[in-house]
């Protein structure tokens, strides 16, 4: 949030500079022989404010400790951009650590990071080390995320699974909530570090608790043990348990091992095969585009309290309430309609939610219609995600929703400077400009085809042979079956 300030300087009237007087000589004279020396003679340029800042500020923050402000106020964007880049690090190494290693493994390597990370942010006496502390934070962060969302997915059935995910990430909305009221009872922004850092060590217990995936048990030959995860210790008569033997179990070893470093070659051909038809190439630009947009609207949103002229605790827990429902409404949407007519209407009213803000006076009017992009922005998320997924063939599908997932990085770390620094010079412009990029988004994915009740595409020559109402077209722009 931005905090408001002035110049501490005599005049303080400015706020990112201050006049160039020669303040030791005026402070030897009078009171009336200074006021009539700087009325008569002519002002001299304009500097950067020699004796800091004052601060219009509840309690001290990281923009009071480090001057974050002026001449330094892309240095108070960096700090959300830390996590967001600490967060596409976690997401790239851990998806790969997990499969080799095991899902429990990395997930109880996450938590320990995190409950390092996170309580040494609080700790830091200088910006640079805190920044590093809070890539730690996003590091650890993705990692616990995507690891027990894979855990969760692997070890619920087909039936569960989608209801489950939404409630997985309902836990966001309710970490937003909490968060102002925290933030309203600290004396500081270090004590709120500390609030939201101890939850992190009940981890601990939970990974006490939970087991391993079965599933990278069974793929790693490890039979018994993913039976008795699945059965107890008590696994019935009628099933019998594959035998192990250190031979096979050291032969599968090697193989994944050597399979591993086969996958990062694999990674990159896959990653060439996105482009290796324009049917692919326009389709994986336009989701790549879809979710820079979702992303960068969610944390415009979020991030702009205060261009917003609005109470920053009260606006921050609307938003977590406005944004549970938003991962429900997709089930409904999908249920209702097609994902292409769904993706079109949420990036729509998005967008044009947050262009009718030009025509209404800040305070309530704006806030109000500011959450209902943001409860659309969070279901965004939830589509685009099934979309992606649905639009790829197996051969390249978590290489299209890797990609896809770094670009929506890619706002994220966007967000954070057009609000601070845009939204300086005129407080609309960040909200706009979203509003005109939802707007452009949902136009273009109109050319997308609909992919309801069709299977999904297993290989490339599936989407070389797909007919005519399966390709991107123009010419069927509005045709959503």
């Amino acid at each position: 949030m931005v905090v408001q300030f002035v110049c501490r300087s005599p005049e303080a009237q400015e706020i990112c500079t201050m006049y160039d007087w020669n303040y030791t000589a005026l402070s030897s004279m009078s009171f009336p022989e200074a006021l009539n020396y700087t009325s008569t003679h002519e002002k001299p340029s304009q500097t950067s404010c020699r004796w800091g800042y004052s601060y219009i500020e509840e309690m001290p923050s990281i923009t009071t400790e480090w001057d974050l402000v002026c001449d330094n106020t892309p240095l108070r964007s960096t700090v959300q951009v830390a996590v967001a880049v600490g967060k596409l690090a976690g997401s790239f190494c851990f998806a790969m650590l997990a499969d080799k290693f095991g899902r429990r493994a990395i997930f109880l390597l996450c938590c320990v990071l995190y409950m390092i990370a996170a309580p040494a942010v609080a700790l830091s006496p200088y910006y640079y080390l805190m920044l590093a502390m809070r890539l730690g934070v996003g590091v650890a962060g993705a990692g616990v995320y995507e690891v027990g969302y894979t855990i969760l997915s692997e070890m619920t059935l087909s039936k569960h699974r989608t209801v489950l995910g939404c409630l997985y990430n309902i836990s966001y909305a309710v970490g937003i909530t909490i968060l102002p009221l925290l933030a309203y009872f600290s004396t500081s922004w270090r004590v709120l570090q500390w609030c939201i850092s101890l939850p992190g060590f009940f981890l601990l217990i939970h990974c006490w608790f939970m087991p391993e995936s079965p599933r990278w048990l069974l793929n790693h030959k490890r039979y018994k043990e993913a039976f008795k995860v699945l059965y107890g210790s008590n696994i019935p008569e009628e099933i019998s348990v594959p035998p192990e033997n250190d031979d096979s179990k050291s032969e599968h070893t090697t193989k994944c091992n050597h399979m591993w470093y086969k996958k990062v070659f694999s990674s990159i051909m896959k990653l060439f095969q996105l482009f290796s038809s324009s049917e692919l190439i326009s389709r994986i630009v336009l989701c790549h585009l879809g979710w820079f947009t979702a992303s960068f609207s969610y944390f415009m949103i979020a991030l702009n309290a205060n261009n917003f002229h609005s109470n920053k605790y009260l606006y921050i827990a609307l938003n977590g309430i406005f944004e549970a429902p938003g991962y429900l409404l997709p089930i409904f949407m999908n249920y209702r309609f097609g994902r292409k007519s769904s993706c079109v209407l949420l990036f729509s009213i998005t967008g044009f939610a947050l262009l009718i803000i030009l025509a209404l006076p800040t305070g309530t009017p704006v806030v109000t219609v500011a959450l209902i992009g943001r409860l659309c922005s969070a279901a965004m998320f939830a589509e685009i995600i099934l979309y992606t997924s649905e639009l790829f063939p197996t051969c390249v599908r978590n290489t299209a929703i890797g990609t896809s997932l770094a670009q929506a990085q890619i706002g994220t770390i966007a967000a954070p400077f057009v609000v601070d620094i845009m939204g300086q010079k005129a407080w609309y412009f960040p909200s706009t400009l979203c509003g005109i990029l939802c707007v452009f988004t949902a136009a273009l994915i109109l050319v997308l085809p609909e992919t309801k009740n069709y299977p999904f595409p297993d290989t490339m020559e599936d989407i070389k042979n797909a007919p005519e109402e399966q390709r991107v077209s123009f010419r069927r722009c509005c045709t959503f079956r």
